[in-house]
């Protein structure tokens, strides 16, 4: 009996211990367990269950996305211009923030395909040439015909819904004359197209494409005086698609940019 009680004496001590040297250990460099708050949720404790996936979803974007967002308004906005330095000590003055958060904000750009690093050089806007112009414009083609198809195949009344509403803001932007908001849904009517045909592969790289597609669109959107012929181009593609017409929605879609490139190439040659 003598014997038990000195057994649980020690046990006692060594769980007293512990206990001190967890809580020694989480003021220092053990990272607390209550308390933690994330923006957007509220405060839970380990063992806890997770906030829902909705409450992340209100998580603001980091500063280098912000800023990255706001260059990339301002290369479609003409501020920079395709071939355009893009000084990191004057844009950290611009934003007024360090080189450090535009250094990172310029990585999201280079991955988009708007921003390109040359070693000993900097960052530059992508400049496109006759023979960039004419692979986007392939590119685009190849990959919004067959996307296009394979819509047009798996048509549900979802996709019918989500590809209409791009097209209804289409016509909302070009009667705004938001001629900016036009390029950028023009581009999302087709990733939304990639998603309705369900291809990861297609998707993947159709992203890839979109920065220097973007450029594209801005050179070509001084060739539309109406904005609403921008939209006039993707309502018989919308209606092929939505109709289930996949040959129909493949022709429509595979010359969708052929025309564009021949006028931006014969201009650059002038």
């Amino acid at each position: 009996m003598i014997i038990d009680n000195k057994y649980n004496r020690d046990i006692a001590a060594r769980s007293l211990h512990t206990q001190k040297s967890c809580a020694s250990a989480s003021s220092g460099r053990m990272t607390p367990t209550r308390n933690l708050t994330i923006e957007g949720t509220s405060q839970f404790v380990k063992g806890s269950p997770l906030p829902k996936a909705a409450a992340y979803n209100q998580v603001r974007p980091s500063l280098e996305a912000e800023i990255a967002s706001a260059v990339k308004e301002g290369i479609l906005e003409g501020q920079w211009n395709p071939g355009d330095r893009l000084v990191e000590m004057d844009l950290a003055q611009h934003f007024g923030v360090s080189q450090g958060t535009i250094r990172g904000a310029l990585k999201y750009l280079q991955a988009d395909g708007l921003v390109e690093h040359h070693p000993r050089r900097g960052n530059f806007v992508i400049a496109l040439s006759q023979e960039d112009i004419r692979d986007i414009s392939l590119m685009r083609d190849t990959l919004e015909s067959l996307a296009a198809r394979l819509a047009a195949e798996k048509i549900d009344d979802d996709g019918r819904t989500r590809l209409t509403k791009i097209v209804d803001e289409m016509r909302q932007a070009s009667r705004r004359h938001q001629r900016r908001r036009l390029l950028e849904l023009d581009l999302r009517f087709h990733r939304a197209v990639i998603e309705v045909a369900g291809s990861r592969l297609l998707l993947d790289m159709y992203k890839r494409l979109e920065g220097p597609a973007l450029l594209f669109l801005r050179m070509a959107d001084g060739l539309y005086q109406q904005p609403e012929t921008i939209v006039d181009l993707h309502e018989p593609l919308l209606e092929a698609i939505c109709s289930g017409d996949s040959g129909r929605a493949y022709e429509l879609a595979q010359r969708h940019t052929d025309e564009d490139a021949g006028k931006l190439t014969a201009r650059k040659g002038e």
